[in-house]
């Protein structure tokens, strides 16, 4: 049976919007522009100046720009090919990671990228806050934490209403978003010059390596999201080069806290708006609050989708105000806006082996193929022992030690791809020994287990795609 059809007889009343349950490919309505706007609308967040900025310590903007462009583009082709997953099934990011970790085990992913995503979440709306009260100050209106209260309310309601709002709020916010940047790099840009620039290094020591890595881990940073969108697209070529094609405007919006950092010592390009006037005031104000809800909004809907993972009964509305609520506290409470490059390790240490797992398990191990229904059957061909798929978890802790070990015995080396390599090499060298040694169930004799379509009815049928807990 064909996972549509799978997904088709197991409850059409469940597998609705916003849950866990696969979603059919007769309901799927995100079109290739839907997906691009909805990731477009992913890499317009005001953190990606700092972000840009940081890389540029010790090295030219030149050689700067030259491996952001090398490291995004890794970055994206892993975000594409997770993607892939997430359409093939039907199923969110960390739906997918239960064939490579277990049924529980893949709660440890799924907490991850929950700390992860909301604390971007709350760094994006403390720094919008912050922004916003920066350039409100020159009106006597800089109130920092009642802006970063208002963006986060916003992105709460947003959330709240569901993916098919951010769908049609994206094509709205990207491109006014794009624009306003534009205006941005105009006032970073006036009186410098860009070829002199382009030779001219940032403040700091880093090498090609560790700066290769802080985009590498930039761009990974999309990925626990990347399924919980494609999982609605209409085709599997859509779902990929549409998380790829939005590597442009990354790539501008990284540049230009880049140009900012080292032709005016800053990488908020939105400050430099406030010294041309008015207008270009007021377009910074804006652009601080759209670029914020255009993003946190998107990462704050993951976020909740990658806890619902770990507590599938909870209705999504209520993560969504739980999580929005952790967002909006953390953001007026603590100082989230510290070192960039150390936050960017740390998810660079849980990222990369798991996400080299997951694909090294679907795309080697598995041949390009995970059985729909098994990733929801209680003890089923995903659910490990007792829950756990032992041999991932093993992995992705080697993994790690690689990346502690290379990135902080061997900067020079880096430690992003390094970590990748022997997380991915690992998985399938431990896999194929246990597999050999003891010959298992598989995805082609999982299906062969399922029953007949023909006897039995769409209408008809009892099972149920929804998790059971």
């Amino acid at each position: 049976m064909s996972d549509e059809s799978v997904i088709a007889a197991q409850g059409a009343d469940h597998s609705g919007a916003d849950s866990l349950d696969a979603v059919p490919h007769n309901k799927r309505d995100y079109s290739f522009w839907a997906l691009l706007f909805v990731f477009l609308g992913m890499q317009v967040p005001v953190s990606y100046f700092l972000i840009g900025g940081t890389v540029t310590a010790g090295l030219t903007l030149g050689d700067a720009f030259m491996i952001t462009v090398v490291g995004s583009i890794v970055g994206f082709v892993v975000l594409g090919a997770v993607g892939v997953i997430g359409w093939q099934t039907g199923a969110s990011t960390m739906v997918c990671t239960r064939p490579a970790f277990g049924r529980y085990g893949s709660w440890l992913p799924a907490l991850i990228a929950f700390i992860e995503l909301t604390g971007w979440d709350s760094v994006h709306v403390q720094l919008a806050g912050k922004l916003m009260g920066t350039i409100g100050a020159q009106w006597g209106m800089g109130y920092t934490s009642l802006y970063s209260v208002i963006v986060g309310l916003s992105i709460v309601v947003v959330v709240s209403l569901g993916h098919r709002l951010l769908r049609l709020l994206e094509r709205f916010l990207v491109p006014v978003v794009v624009v306003l940047v534009a205006m941005a790099l105009y006032a970073v840009l006036s009186g410098q010059h860009l070829t002199q620039l382009w030779h001219t290094a940032g403040k700091g020591h880093l090498t090609f390596m560790l700066a290769f890595d802080a985009m590498f881990i930039s761009a990974l940073t999309w990925v626990p999201m990347v399924s919980d969108y494609t999982r609605y697209g209409k085709s599997r070529r859509s779902s990929f080069w549409s998380a790829f094609l939005s590597l442009p405007v990354a790539l501008f919006m990284l540049l230009v806290g880049q140009i900012a950092a080292v032709g005016l010592g800053n990488p908020n390009a939105l400050l430099a708006m406030v010294h041309h006037g008015t207008v270009f005031g007021v377009v910074a104000f804006f652009v601080a609050m759209f670029a914020t809800i255009a993003t946190a909004a998107l990462i704050m809907y993951s976020a909740s989708m990658s806890l619902l993972n770990v507590v599938p009964k909870v209705p999504i509305r209520r993560i969504n105000y739980g999580t929005g609520a952790v967002v909006i506290v953390a953001a007026v409470t603590v100082n989230l806006l510290g070192s960039v490059l150390n936050w960017l390790s740390f998810q660079g240490i849980m990222l990369i082996p798991l996400f080299a797992i997951v694909l090294t398990d679907y795309y080697v191990v598995r041949k390009r193929h995970y059985d729909v229904a098994e990733l929801y059957r209680p003890k089923g061909l995903y659910w490990g022992t007792g829950g756990f798929h032992i041999i991932g978890l093993v992995a992705w802790v080697i993994g790690a030690i690689a990346y502690e070990l290379v990135h902080n015995g061997v900067p020079w080396l880096g430690g992003g791809v390094v970590c990748f390599v022997v997380s991915s090499i690992s998985y399938w060298a431990i896999s194929t020994i246990t597999e050999k040694l003891r010959p298992g169930d598989t995805d082609a004799t999982a299906r062969e287990r399922r029953p007949n379509p023909a006897a039995a009815s769409p209408r008809t049928s009892s099972i149920k795609i929804g998790d059971a807990s």
